[in-house]
């Protein structure tokens, strides 16, 4: 009896029972399938006195714009999520479209609407947003909501059933050495241990412009990540090829000590190297290349090579399966290699298997 709270199919719901007076009777008032206790305390005090609470009360939550709800997760979102630039920057989009918007009022209609607005834009590579981009800012604001609705701002997240697109936004971009070479020269000086480090490890553009040089030893050809120091949350040792050992050991101070890659004019660790690599890339004449492609490289190429790719995994920091094999593209020249490999494996021709060349020599003259 009274306000309780139970599960249904995963969700929490609140739930009225309660025993008033009707006609000078006693009379039992039951309500399930309630989204919050606010709304169901709201409730139980209509039922008993006949005043219109829960139209105030839903009127007070109205009035959370999806700004108010950004501006209440926000702190939140900071602390828990890694991510949390990206994060921000996907919020100024929603922002921008939802911001003084009845939170409560969103429907899926509006999700949609949202899409096809972003898709008419253009993003700084040119093109519209991926279906991922927009999966990635249609679950942020999602997230939001379910915040807001957990501080009692919110009766429910009225997006709790907008799907997402899920279309893989799969790249096939993979630079081989001599395309490599290319851009390598079309680089300013600065930015070539960056690109060979990206290049010859798989390490990610963050792992290698937050690199220290405590992290790293020339003499054993290493660089050991530390969980704080990937996107994964595992530490990682990396093993250097000889040429980007060379690379830098060509601009190690002499304390051996603070960031590899570090700014001459701030004297700050680059923050990004977008619109130099733009500059390369157009240069080298290798039109569409993003700097992630450089990762996506060195796991085709690893593989290419021989090495395991249980070992590959390893070296570049996959924790599954399936985003490993987003990463390494198979082309035509594998799918004729491997026959090759199993005709030279097996060696049995046509005939040999019929068994006509084995007949064609017992019957050949002497």
């Amino acid at each position: 009896m009274g306000i309780t709270k139970y599960r249904a199919r995963d969700k929490t719901y609140w739930n009225v029972d309660i025993w008033i007076e009707s006609e000078g009777k006693p009379v039992r008032f039951r309500r399930g399938r309630i989204l919050s206790r606010q709304e169901a305390e709201a409730i139980a005090h209509e039922a008993k006195t006949g005043r219109r609470l829960v139209a105030s009360y839903r009127s007070v939550v109205r009035s959370t714009t999806v700004a108010d709800a950004w501006t209440l997760y926000k702190p939140v979102g900071r602390r828990d999520n890694r991510a949390w630039l990206t994060d921000e920057g996907r919020a100024k989009h929603l922002i921008r479209h939802f911001g003084l918007k009845d939170a409560a009022a969103l429907s899926v209609g509006d999700v949609d609407a949202y899409r096809s607005v972003r898709l008419a834009e253009r993003t700084q590579r040119g093109g519209p947003p991926s279906p991922a981009t927009l999966d990635r800012e249609v679950e942020l604001l999602k997230r939001t909501l379910n915040y807001a609705v957990s501080a009692g701002r919110l009766i429910g997240n009225p997006l709790a059933r907008a799907k997402l697109l899920r279309r893989p936004n799969v790249r096939r971009s993979v630079l081989d050495e001599a395309a490599f070479s290319r851009l390598y020269r079309a680089s300013e000086v600065w930015l070539r241990p960056v690109l060979l480090l990206a290049f010859d490890t798989g390490m990610r553009k963050q792992e290698v412009l937050r690199l220290q040089w405590e992290a790293v030893s020339l003499s054993e050809a290493t660089i050991r990540l530390w969980p704080d120091d990937t996107k994964s949350e595992e530490a990682r040792l990396v093993v250097m090829t000889p040429r980007a050992l060379q690379s830098l050991g060509a601009i190690q101070p002499r304390s051996g000590a603070g960031p590899v890659f570090l700014n001459p004019e701030t004297r700050k660790p680059y923050q990004d190297v977008r619109k130099t690599f733009r500059r390369a890339v157009a240069e080298a004449g290798l039109r569409g290349l993003w700097f992630h492609d450089l990762r996506r490289s060195f796991v085709t190429r690893a593989r290419k090579a021989g090495v395991p790719e249980s070992v590959v995994m390893r070296m570049s920091g996959h924790k599954t399966r399936s985003v490993f094999d987003r990463y390494n593209c198979v082309d035509e020249g594998d799918l004729r290699r491997a026959v090759v490999a199993l005709t030279s494996h097996d060696g049995r021709s046509l005939d040999a298997l019929s068994g006509t060349e084995v007949t064609a020599k017992q019957n050949a003259p002497v």
